[in-house]
């Protein structure tokens, strides 16, 4: 399984690198202007990711086939609340970490998606990745929910406006919530495919054309000096703690194997690729989050194979 993992993993890692790469050479050579960049994160928010979210759900999700669906965004909101309560609890004991708002963001949203569609494919047998991969939608509907409401909210660069309920209502949450009453209707069937097939293509832009805002930020930005401890609290808390809490939750209470692998597996990723967008959308600064997900991405080619498997060795136990 390590040796799988971690094929699968680099494989995955390196086309989001080459991806982000291409971006950092366009804004450096000047292909592209920070402008241009302003207009792709602002493509990707409020067309291309909510035409992905719509045409998934409209397609895949049946309520009736998993009647227990609602257990799945739930536990998004638990891998996310142990990331925002970890960064919380890092913030405590370095009180001089600068951008905290930044800092908690990437300890709370993990690349829930990109990375853990292709692992899955490449390690579970056919039958057992097809439920799997319901299983990680579901699981998006309330990831997605939570970086588009409180992910904004939390990389909001005016930090004492309160909480305003009306940006809970961007384009992806509205998508989803749309998509949803459409599911919960059962006229998904009736979305015309000369709507929905255009839908699909533009949607799939969505992910290359994040990885390539991360590769622009990173050509118009200089790490900070302080950065540098903040950054690495920030890998630390993701890539090894995180997994390693979840991997002892499974030991003491026991869920479905199926279930356990989502828990580990979501919690072995990096910090979310979407959160460089959302920053550059709020207009943040972003001094932390794309060197962040950068280093991150390079570092769990060997972090989640090596969680992956201590999770089979526990497993072993187990069921």
């Amino acid at each position: 399984m390590i040796g799988q993992a971690f094929s699968t993993t680099f494989s995955a890692i390196f086309q989001l690198v080459a991806i982000g790469a291409l971006g950092f050479l366009l804004i450096r050579r000047s292909v592209i202007s920070e402008s241009g960049l302003n207009m792709a994160g602002d493509l990707v928010i409020n067309i291309f990711l909510p035409l992905l979210m719509f045409t998934e759900i409209a397609r895949r999700f049946s309520p009736q086939q998993f009647p227990d669906w609602w257990v799945f965004p739930l536990l998004s909101l638990l891998v996310s609340a142990a990331g925002l309560i970890s960064g919380y609890a890092v913030l405590r004991f370095d009180d001089g970490i600068k951008h905290p708002n930044e800092f908690l963001s990437l300890t709370t949203f993990q690349n829930s998606g990109y990375l853990p569609l292709p692992l899955v494919a490449a390690l579970l047998p056919r039958t057992q990745a097809d439920i799997m991969f319901i299983y990680i939608f579901l699981f998006l509907l309330g990831f997605n929910m939570t970086i588009f409401s409180f992910g904004y909210f939390l990389l909001d660069p005016a930090s004492d406006r309160r909480f305003d309920a009306r940006k809970m209502f961007n384009p992806p949450v509205l998508a989803t919530l749309t998509a949803l009453v459409v599911a919960f209707a059962g006229a998904g069937r009736f979305v015309p495919e000369l709507l929905l097939r255009p839908a699909e293509l533009l949607g799939r832009c969505a992910i290359p054309l994040s990885v390539l805002v991360v590769g622009g930020n990173l050509a118009l930005m200089k790490v900070e000096k302080g950065a540098v401890r903040p950054i690495a609290y920030a890998l630390l808390v993701k890539l090894l703690f995180l997994p390693l809490l979840f991997l002892c939750v499974i030991l003491v209470l026991r869920p479905p194997q199926m279930m356990s692998f989502l828990l580990i597996l979501q919690a072995a990723m990096p910090s979310a690729v979407l959160l460089s967008v959302v920053c550059r959308s709020q207009e943040c600064g972003d001094k932390l989050v794309s060197p962040t997900i950068f280093y991150g991405h390079l570092a769990s080619i060997v972090t989640i194979p090596l969680m992956l498997a201590l999770f089979r060795i526990c497993s072993a136990f187990l069921y």
